[in-house]
């Protein structure tokens, strides 16, 4: 019990970043790459033998870590532009995504019609909110490019599992993160399309925000989560990993009142969508269970 405690307190975490990326009134990329440097140097600092790598995995982890980044920035971009919901509900696809590009990216992964067709009715749930919050058509555009690039994240780091420590990798992957941050900040001033806001440094209140962000919702939630992959099963894991949007929209509404600017059509979406979230994985157990049929 204790486990499955700490487990759903790691996901209540990352539903609470979305809730930090709001009050942190700073450009999305900037509060990203405040994250993952700081996440990286507290890594670094804390785990020097973890460091140890060869250099071909080492660059294929920054490079991946760079997917991060990008992932984190739209996360965040989608939270200012629309509001908590509106971001959660358009990383809630990530299902769909997964199973229609893991199939063709990854040839040792059977295709399942289950998982593609639980990710049609998210995408028509999706579309049917969308249609009925016209206004916010922007930022559920950059969820859903977000959750695109954290699916293909997610895919490339089941390469490395079973390769390198999982401390190893996170290492890397937020230091590929601050560096793909730090390089989209200074091109986008060249070209005259900056991402950064008026003001560089964050207020006071801003850097306890982000504190919390790096201490809680980048380290510490990431410990707990490595400490429990050694007595849980992925599955258990990804299975609480998807109550993630129920935790984002609740802390939402509680925090913002976002629950004021959506219609009954976006309950009933949203409603939809948890449903496919958390049939999806049940469905696949069923399936691999002998004597199930």
């Amino acid at each position: 019990m204790r486990d499955y405690l700490k487990l759903h307190f790691v996901v209540l975490i990352w539903g609470f970043t979305a809730v930090l990326g709001k009050l942190i009134e700073l450009s999305a990329t900037q509060v990203v790459l405040y994250r993952s440097a700081a996440a990286a140097a507290i890594l670094f600092a804390l785990l020097p033998r973890r460091a140890a790598v060869s250099k071909p995995l080492a660059v294929a982890l920054i490079a991946n870590g760079m997917l991060v980044g990008a992932h984190w920035i739209l996360f965040f971009l989608a939270v200012k532009v629309a509001n908590v919901s509106i971001c959660m509900i358009g990383m809630a696809t990530t299902s769909f995504w997964t199973a229609l590009l893991e199939p063709i990216l990854i040839r040792k992964v059977r295709f399942q019609w289950g998982n593609l067709l639980l990710g049609c009715v998210v995408i028509a749930a999706v579309y049917w909110i969308y249609r009925s919050e016209t206004r916010f058509h922007y930022g559920l555009l950059v969820a859903l490019v977000g959750a695109v690039v954290a699916t293909l994240f997610s895919i490339i780091n089941g390469l490395f599992a079973g390769k390198v420590h999982p401390q190893s990798v996170v290492m890397y992957e937020m230091a590929g993160a601050g560096v793909f941050c730090g390089l989209a900040l200074v091109t986008a001033d060249a070209v005259g399309f900056p991402l950064d806001s008026d003001r560089y440094w964050p207020t006071a209140l801003e850097w306890l925000w982000l504190a919390i962000l790096v201490l809680a919702g980048t380290v510490l939630a990431y410990q707990i989560y490595v400490e429990l992959l050694d007595r849980l099963s992925v599955f258990t894991i990804n299975f609480a990993n998807n109550l993630e949007p129920v935790y984002g929209i609740s802390l939402g509404a509680l925090f913002f009142g976002d629950h004021e600017l959506l219609g009954s059509r976006f309950y009933a979406g949203t409603l939809v969508i948890l449903a496919a979230v958390i049939v999806q994985p049940w469905l696949m157990k069923t399936k691999r269970t002998p004597g199930a049929e």
